[in-house]
Order: C-alpha cells, then structure tokens, then sequence
C-alpha cells in the first residue's frame, strides 16, 4: 500500500482559514501576524512541550473575547477556494490505488469542508478538533479583561514598533510568554487550552504514522507539505526512505523535503508520484532532476517533454499555458548548503504568493 498524505493549508487550499476568521475582528490580522511571528520564535527556541501551529490555539482566547462562533469558522471556510489542479491530482493518485490522507493543523469544520470537495473521505482527516462554541461559557469577566489588556498590548507594540526581527520582537516575546505560559495558566482559559490539541509538529508525525499504520510502510509514503508546521512529518519521511515534497514552501520547510516543487497548479506534481510509486525513490529523484535541467527547453517546446514525464492532460495544459507559471519548478533539495536553498526558497515565494496571496504567503 502506497499513502500520500498532504497538509492542506498551502498544497490543497490556498487559505489560512485561522488568519480569515480573525480578520472578522477589528485589527484581528494584525493580531494574528504578531502571534504566527511568536509562533515561529517558540519554534525556533525549541519551546518543550510546544508545537509549531499552536497559533491555533494561542488566537482562541482573542476569537472569545470578540464573540466569534464555530458557524464563523464553517462561513469563512465556505469562500474557500482550492488550489488548482488539486481535486485531479488526488483523484488520479486514487484511482492508482494510492490512500490519500490530509494531516493539517487546520479547525475541523474547515479541513473536513475542503476534504469533501477533493474526496476525500472523512475518515482520513486528521485535524485540529475545534469545539468553539464549548469554550465561551469557560469565560468569566476577569479572563475577558486579562485578555483584553494583552491584545492592547499586542496592538499598541505593533503599531509603534511594527512587525520586525528586531530585539525590541524579543523583549515582547517575554511578555506574550507571562501571559500564555504564566498568567493564563492561573486562570479558567487553562481548562480552554487543555482542551485544544493542534495538529502540529510532532503531533502531524503521530497522525502519519497512525494513518500509515506500519513504520515499515514509511518507505512507500509520500507527504507533501510547505510550511513550519509540515517540517517534522517532511523530516520524518525523507529521513525513512519516503518521498518528502515541499510545495510553493518556505525556509521553514524546503530543508527538510527531498523534492521541492514550486508551481500554481498542483497536476504537474503527478510524475514523481508517479516514479516513486512505480520504479522507486531514486527514479523520482530523476524526474525532478531532469526537469530542473531542462526547464527552459521544456517551457519553451512542451512537446520536448518526454512522455514518461507526463499524462496528456499535463501536455495539453502545458500547451495552452498563458504563462510559464503552470511549468513547475522542480529542485532536488538533498545535500543542498544554505546559500542554495535561500536561492530556491525565493523561486518558491513568487509562487507561494501568487498562489495564497501576500499577506497568507508571508506567515510562518
């Protein structure tokens, strides 16, 4: 049995659908910005008992406070667009017999609203349980201020100082720590946080692994995932013999992938799947390679394409290709320093934005 297992959040659907419902507060992107930058700062700190996505669970208390709902949630995920070339490349891999799973720290209602128009089946939707509406009974008036008081002071430091890696980011980073890990804990939005468990991280890796139900079967996985929170299930594989994609990815994640694709439509991806699935890892090493070889010739004469690269639906879009955009960028990411990396992670940010947007392609 081969398994492809996709983060959903970047590969399958071009929103953050966290980001968007904060935006239903008044300065909520701001909000979320300083808390995904402080997301990334834990990370990077190796915080113990700390995951990469827990912005999820950080941004609830300021979701509470603002009156937000789950129907909140399903409404902003409803105007949900999918990335194209998705729902084909997931229906093509099906029909290979591949077990196509999607582990994302994304809220349930809307990684399983997603899931439904790429068919995939519920059961294999591994997300961020999320009951919202649960938690504003928790609430009482002297949690409502504390959190009102910090999301001040996260607005105010932002609009005098901005949105910077200056040491004043760290200095701040000290005080969101007081609240979330001092303060908070001391009050009834302990008994909120205790009950979120993001899908993030090492948690993603669990549900892989519980999704593939073999360590051995790790060997016949490929996940695809582009961001902070995709590194350690990415790692996982490349490290055990998988195929480990990052697509339209950031710094965070392209390390950490053994192929990375940088595209606006995610199709072409399909012959490496195809490779790994057919003739083994090394064979799908060769696709990418020759197609990072021979980029120009390919966009310039698709029919130069060898056929074995390449579904005729593939050919044909390529053919009718407005811009070189839908030709993907392919990159072998092992052995690569990081001056090459930091050079394929720009590649990758042209099409991360044109993909999800500025303000989306920017966060961690």
């Amino acid at each position: 049995m081969f398994t492809a297992a996709f983060d959903l959040e970047g590969p399958l659907s071009p929103q953050d659908n966290a980001y968007e419902v904060m935006r239903l507060i008044d300065n909520g992107d701001v909000l979320f910005e300083m808390i995904s930058k402080y997301d990334d700062y834990l990370t990077l700190q190796n915080r113990p008992n700390y995951e990469p996505g827990d912005t999820l669970k950080l941004i609830v208390p300021f979701l509470l406070v603002s009156g937000a709902t789950e129907e909140d949630v399903k409404k902003v995920s409803k105007q949900a667009k999918i990335v194209s070339g998705a729902k084909e490349l997931i229906k093509w891999l099906q029909a290979d017999a591949w077990d196509v799973h999607i582990i994302s720290t994304s809220y349930e209602q809307h990684a399983h609203s997603i899931a439904s128009q790429l068919g995939v089946a519920y059961q294999k939707v591994h997300c961020t349980s999320f009951p919202l509406d649960s938690f504003a009974e928790m609430l009482g008036d002297p949690e409502k201020e504390l959190i009102r008081a910090v999301q001040e002071e996260i607005l105010s430091f932002y609009f005098n100082v901005g949105f910077s890696e200056s040491q004043r980011f760290k200095e701040f980073a000290a005080r969101l720590d007081r609240f979330f890990f001092e303060r908070a804990p001391r009050t009834r939005i302990k008994a909120i946080f205790d009950q979120i468990e993001v899908v993030g991280g090492e948690r993603k890796v669990r549900a892989l692994m519980k999704a593939i139900g073999d360590k051995a079967a790790i060997e016949n996985t490929a996940v695809t995932g582009d961001s902070i929170t995709d590194y350690k299930m990415l790692q996982k594989v490349r490290h055990n013999g998988g195929l480990s994609i990052v697509f339209n990815g950031n710094i965070f994640s392209l390390p950490y992938g053994n192929v990375g694709v940088a595209c606006t439509d995610l199709r072409p991806v399909y012959p490496i799947f195809a490779s790994f699935r057919e003739r083994g890892l090394k064979s799908a090493f060769d696709v990418a390679a020759e197609w990072e070889d021979k980029w120009e010739t390919f966009v310039t004469d698709p029919n130069l394409i060898p056929n074995c690269f390449i579904r005729p639906e593939l050919r044909h879009l390529f053919a009718n290709a407005s811009d070189d955009a839908v030709f993907p960028r392919f990159n072998l990411l092992n052995r690569r320093d990081e001056e090459q990396l930091r050079q394929i992670a720009l590649i990758h940010h042209r099409f991360r934005r044109l993909v999800r947007g500025d303000s989306t392609a920017r966060l961690g």
